[in-house]
């Protein structure tokens, strides 16, 4: 999915395109003059990159030094850059130029309107991509309907599209699988070539990841059918190579592979169409190519370059992302080559068998993924029987030994040390000062990582944020001697990618305003104990006011409006009991197994158990929210005092949704109330990481710095709590509060 940035970037690298193509050259700066992303580095040398592969395709020679003297502040990124441009740019050496005698006779494009194409009624835009339209199109002597592939009329395609294109056409024609696009003909209009395809109108598999991740089972079975798609490719002496989600179409729900344009074959044929492709120019999608094909050597490029791509699409149907990306090309790169992925279990509730299975096809050396796309698909229907897989998982000593080469350097001096200090006898004494150290040394990187997101953030550099903060969670994460790191860095990390995304999150439903209130109004629900009974209708008030925020009868604002209403039941049922409560959700359009259950609590209590039982088999015929339900259930508890019952509610809560902020804040008030101030604290910082202006979060730190003696922190945090909500009832009720002395 596209971050902010790339949305605004794609039309100005298609503009710049277009201009090129035209005859124009228009300079980077003048391309940003108008742009937010004018000071944007990565932006600018995006800019530059796409320069670069635009006046090669012009048969020009760019140097290092030219663009230097141009952007002397982008010295070290531009020494990089070209350095990785020149290494994948080997692959295009082995492409043969064209002479005149191989140029096609090309005539002027047409215009915009849609093309008339002898044999085929065209009826609408389907698409367009880097150098092409695709049209829905009616075949009128077989009757049937098409989309007829042709180049953009806007503009005159270059030499080596042609040949590409020819290419295209030549590695379908090859091919006769159910989840491969079909090709119908080859033809030819106003001197260029044209294809008519299979019609696949449902959209790519692109489009279905924006909306949500696939759950396991159905992302095992769709990966395997293309797993067994692409064995028949590469059975018939093909590498697709450019394989991703947005080259995977649907028709009805049968996923097709389509786009062979940058495909290669494994046995030259004399007949075909030439390879005109170079791994280094803007046609393929760095962040799912295989390591071997980052370093340019073509020799490597084979079936387990498909394999690879094949676990990039497995792991972003898993986790909604892919791998490995970075804030610009070059460190997407680095990453694919030198970096190990996040284990899918980390994001999302995947078994060890699946993920195991994913891991497998995403080994930086080709030779460990699986043989071939069929043995892929072999385990993926091993795991969907629930039979045992054939994939083992990399165990703690093949993950040392791949430490040892990515830092030989350091495992030889630790290599050293441990056998001169064993010969010495006193080795068991030295190993365990050298793990401290070693400890020592992985924690100051982690604080160095996360000092370089703050200030990443304060530079408004979301990306890089992200990124810094991701490495010290995974650093972390590997280490059990700096577990109390890991809730504070979650939340910094949480943090940075709400930033990241703060455009869609404006846009979004609910907005960011109205998780502040909601959030206000469960705090104050959960520390009625700790303010006495009469906070209630302020309670209630902060409930109301969260309401006010939503759209009445908007679909999309259904859920949150219902939660808030279950919460304001919870509140009249402690004061004026179940019938109250009751009463209050009858009204409220209920669309979850939450509603109805909490109905079924009520009308129990009332001894209504016939329509208590009618309401539990509504909410059985609903999908589960187990994260909603066991929020609830921790709230209920937490306010009956079972802080202990009510903690484990929440950890269920985190487990499944490890961003949930009003989750981190009560189980950090149930560990207050159990008297582990220390624990507390560390939760409450995560909590002010990701909020740092909800006043809660300062308030309630400040009892844990009072409880473990720190008086001057106490006095900040109540401070800065109080300085963000100045109200005279919450600083008196807070202040009233502390004076009784610990949590009860």
């Amino acid at each position: 999915m596209l971050d902010r940035v790339q949305q605004q970037l794609e039309p100005i690298l298609d503009r710049q395109g277009r201009l090129w193509r035209a005859g124009r050259r228009p300079a980077v700066a003048e391309l940003l003059e108008r742009s937010p992303l004018r000071h944007d580095t990565d932006a600018q040398l995006d800019l530059i990159y796409n320069e670069i592969v635009l006046r090669e395709d012009l048969g020009e020679v760019p140097t290092f030094e030219e663009y230097v003297a141009q952007f002397p502040h982008l010295r070290e990124e531009l020494a990089l850059q070209f350095e990785v441009h020149g290494a994948m740019a080997t692959d295009a050496a082995e492409t043969p130029r064209l002479t005149d005698a191989t140029r096609p006779d090309l005539e002027p494009p047409f215009g915009d309107e849609l093309p008339d194409v002898p044999g085929y009624e065209v009826v609408e835009v389907l698409g367009r991509g880097g150098m092409g339209v695709v049209y829905k199109a009616r075949d009128r002597r077989l009757r049937r309907p098409v989309a007829l592939k042709m180049f953009d009329p806007g503009r005159t395609p270059s030499p080596r599209e042609v040949l590409r294109f020819r290419a295209e056409a030549a590695a379908i024609a090859r091919l006769r699988h159910p989840n491969v696009v079909q090709i119908y003909e080859i033809g030819d209009h106003r001197g260029l070539p044209f294809l008519a395809l299979e019609l696949a109108d449902r959209g790519t598999l692109a489009h279905r990841l924006q909306r949500l991740p696939y759950p396991p089972r159905p992302a095992a079975e769709l990966v395997a059918a293309l797993a067994r798609a692409a064995d028949h490719v590469h059975a018939n002496g093909i590498v697709h190579r450019d394989l991703k989600p947005a080259n995977i179409l649907f028709a009805a729900d049968t996923p097709k592979l389509t786009d062979f344009g940058l495909a290669k074959l494994l046995v030259e044929d004399p007949d075909a169409a030439r390879d005109a492709t170079r791994t280094g120019e803007p046609v393929g999608t760095p962040r799912y190519m295989a390591p071997e094909q980052t370093t340019g050597r073509h020799e490597l490029t084979g079936p387990a370059t498909d394999v690879y791509a094949l676990g990039t699409i497995l792991y972003e149907c898993l986790t909604g992302q892919v791998p490995f990306v970075a804030a610009s090309v070059v460190e997407t790169v680095e990453k694919i080559r030198f970096a190990e992925p996040v284990p899918p279990r980390r994001f999302q509730k995947v078994t060890r068998n699946l993920e195991t299975i994913c891991l497998k096809c995403l080994e930086k050396q080709p030779e460990r993924r699986y043989a071939t796309a069929a043995a892929l698909a072999d385990d993926l229907d091993r795991y969907l029987r629930g039979e045992p897989i054939a994939a083992r998982p990399v165990g703690a000593a093949e993950r040392a030994v791949r430490w040892t080469r990515r830092y030989p350097t350091r495992a030889a001096l630790i290599g050293t040390a441990a056998a001169i200090l064993v010969a010495a006898g006193v080795g068991w004494k030295i190993r365990e000062g050298r793990e401290r150290e070693r400890i020592a040394e992985v924690r100051a990187s982690v604080e160095s990582l996360v000092r370089d997101g703050q200030d990443a953030l304060a530079r408004r550099e979301d990306v890089l944020a992200e990124s810094r903060f991701q490495q010290a969670l995974v650093a972390v994460q590997g280490e059990p001697a700096l577990a109390d790191y890991r809730t504070g860095v979650a939340g910094w990390l949480n943090h940075s990618r709400q930033l990241l995304h703060r455009e869609q999150w404006k846009q979004r439903v609910p907005p960011r305003e109205f998780d502040d209130l909601r959030d206000e109004a469960v705090a104050q629900s959960v520390l009625l104990d700790r303010l006495g009974r009469a906070p209630i209708p302020t309670a209630r008030e902060a409930v109301a006011i969260a309401l006010d925020r939503t759209l009445p009868g908007d679909p999309a604002w259904q859920p949150p409006r219902e939660q808030l209403a279950i919460l304001d039941a919870d509140l009249i049922a402690l004061a004026d009991g179940p019938a109250a409560a009751l009463a209050r959700l009858d009204p409220v359009p209920t669309g979850s197994r939450l509603g109805h259950l909490r109905r079924a609590a009520y009308l129990d209590e009332l001894g209504r158990h016939d329509a208590a039982t009618a309401e539990r088999e509504q909410a059985a015929a609903l999908p589960p929210n187990d994260a909603d339900e066991h929020f609830h259930d921790g709230l209920a508890r937490l306010r009956r005092g079972d802080a202990a019952g009510a903690s484990t509610a929440f950890e269920a809560v985190l487990d499944a949704e490890p961003e949930h902020f009003a989750a981190r804040l009560c189980q950090a008030v149930c560990v207050l109330k159990l008297g582990r101030p220390g624990e507390a604290k560390v939760g409450l910082t995560a909590c002010v990481a990701q909020r740092p202006r909800f006043a809660w979060c300062y308030l309630l730190r400040a009892e844990c710095h009072r409880q473990l003696a720190a008086a001057d922190a106490a006095r900040k945090d109540i401070r800065a709590g109080l300085d963000l909500r100045p109200a005279e009832a919450l600083r008196l009720a807070f202040l009233a509060a502390n004076g009784q002395g610990g949590p009860k």
